[in-house]
């Protein structure tokens, strides 16, 4: 299956205007909805990107103690192996492992 189109600079502008916009109470919703976009990327073929923002909702649900999006971070371990050649994708990977 071919990539997706990747997201126009002005999606992507209003999707980090809203995650700005969340109070810290809500960092859970923060967190899935990080990981909906490291998602998006993944799709997209924006391996190094998908990375980044799937440890940054890692790095989120281990500060809150978040256990279910830890989970969900780990059900995406299977999409990132073809890519664990990529350094950002092996250190995720890795930080998975131990997590």
């Amino acid at each position: 299956m071919p990539p997706r189109p990747r997201q126009r600079p002005e999606a992507r502008a209003r999707i980090d205007e809203g995650l700005a916009l969340l109070p810290v109470s809500r960092d859970k919703t923060r967190g899935v909805f990080l990981l909906s976009q490291g998602r998006s990327f993944l799709k997209s073929g924006e391996i190094e990107q998908a990375a980044a923002v799937a440890a940054q909702s890692l790095d989120l649900a281990e500060r809150i103690g978040a256990d279910r999006c830890v989970a969900l971070v780990r059900e995406m371990a299977p999409d990132f192996a073809p890519y664990c050649g990529e350094a950002s994708v092996a250190e995720l990977l890795e930080r998975l492992r131990t997590a």
